[in-house]
């Protein structure tokens, strides 16, 4: 196993970790941001999105071609918060809820061309 450091949210970071693995049959996706909020500041809401869900689809994508070669596969940390939100952080509960979608839908896309 290795495991590799990066700001999901940084696009070149993404890619110089690509570029550092040769080959790869797991790839986890652990990062994630909680912050409290109520829904006022849309700053909040936009990191934890742009983290717990944008983040870990960049990641994802960037790291596809390499996990198909290898017949790999994705475990994606997500929350019950997703299925269950909790009124102090309102924004991580919408964003884990669009991974978890995210997470669903790839699993379906990902089934399909097996």
């Amino acid at each position: 196993m290795t495991p590799l450091a990066l700001d999901v949210t940084n696009l070149s970071q993404i890619q110089r970790a690509v570029d550092e693995v040769g080959t790869l049959d797991v790839l986890i996706n652990n990062a994630g941001v909680a912050i409290y909020d109520d829904l006022i500041n849309s700053d909040a809401i936009e990191q934890h999105l742009a983290v717990n869900f944008f983040g870990m689809f960049k990641v994802t994508r960037a790291f596809l071609p390499l996990l198909r070669r290898s017949n790999g596969t994705i475990v994606n940390n997500l929350s019950l918060a997703a299925l269950a939100p909790l009124p102090v952080i309102p924004g991580y509960s919408i964003s884990k809820a669009a991974a978890s979608n995210m997470t669903q839908s790839l699993r379906a896309l990902w089934l399909a061309r097996a």
